[in-house]
């Protein structure tokens, strides 16, 4: 948990408890384990049979005062949920799913910002109220190439919610999202980012498309890089189609003639390049490699050709 992250799309950070199991290429240099050996190290919360780690009411109460400063600020703050861990896990401890839908119920100024790559389990892990979505909930789906893509979004427009996104951080490869079928509307095929931005009277709002995308590299000790173009073409898909878009990150690595916040103090260090292909199955994308260089988080920061992107969706209305 942390009041004021360092994470660019969100105010706050929220786990319910700590502890996952790898199931996705996101998951390869997965940060959540690793800070948790460092700060548990007593303890085994990573994989499918692990324990794991739970919080007591101290935990439990901190997004209650982050409510009633919201309210106090006339504002609202969102919270990411879970960084350590994932809401949807069959493996979450007992009545520890409950409890948390029951606080998301209790801190109405604060949107929260559920994010899985369990999608499949969510229909049945939901509460008996979910109904159209709580007002205060965004579910969010990790996204890192086409193959998850094509098998995850599906899902996530398949189910009630009042704003759905992708997290596509680190993207690994390049993602159309107009192949998309959206089939949860009965009558309708057309791609994700289209039914967003279909007129108001030629769609059942029940079942709108994806509201946000984010996009970024991978960082940490083991990062792969991100070829400029799969950013790009994201970009441009979100523009077409009217969706907020945010670029959070290029990562560790940058590629060559990208666009920094400051210029280095030094000059690229050619013994840490190394070449990104565009592993594009379509004449949609250049079929150019990009030479890349490790130069930190930091310095290649998140300018995309020049441009700092922060779109963020249109909260709809309703009570949770």
């Amino acid at each position: 948990m942390a009041e004021n992250s360092k994470i660019e799309w969100t105010h706050h950070t929220f786990n319910p408890w700590w502890g996952c199991a790898k199931v996705s290429p996101a998951c390869d240099n997965c940060y959540a384990e690793r800070d948790a050996n460092r700060f548990t190290p007593n303890s085994e919360l990573w994989g499918a049979l692990a324990s794991r780690r739970e919080f007591g009411d101290k935990h439990w109460n901190e997004p209650l005062k982050w409510n009633r400063k919201a309210q106090a600020e006339g504002v609202r703050y969102r919270v990411f949920c879970a960084s350590m861990a994932d809401v949807f896990d069959k493996n979450a401890p007992a009545g520890a799913r409950e409890r948390l839908f029951e606080l998301i119920k209790a801190t109405p100024h604060l949107d929260w910002l559920l994010l899985t790559k369990r999608i499949g389990n969510a229909t049945k892990m939901l509460p008996p109220d979910w109904a159209d979505g709580y007002s205060n909930v965004w579910i969010g789906i990790s996204v890192v190439n086409q193959e998850e893509a094509n098998r995850d979004i599906p899902k996530l427009l398949a189910l009630p919610a009042r704003i759905r996104w992708l997290s596509m951080e680190p993207l690994l490869g390049p993602v159309d999202l107009t192949k998309i079928a959206h089939t949860a509307s009965p009558g309708f095929f057309g791609d994700a980012l289209e039914w967003h931005h279909r007129p108001h009277g030629n769609r059942d709002d029940k079942w709108p498309g994806i509201d946000w995308v984010v996009v970024g590299g991978e960082s940490g000790p083991n990062a792969r890089p991100m070829h400029p173009a799969w950013a790009r073409s994201l970009r441009d898909q979100c523009t077409a189609a009217g969706v907020p878009f945010l670029f959070k990150q290029w990562g560790e690595w940058i590629a060559e003639g990208v666009q920094m916040p400051e210029p280095l103090r030094k000059a690229l260090d050619h013994d840490t390049r190394r070449w990104v292909a565009d592993d594009a199955d379509d004449n949609r994308y250049t079929r150019t490699a990009a030479a890349v260089y490790r130069v930190g988080k930091k310095a290649a920061g998140r300018l995309l050709d020049g441009v700092t992107h922060d779109g963020y969706p249109a909260m709809k209305g309703g009570e949770a």
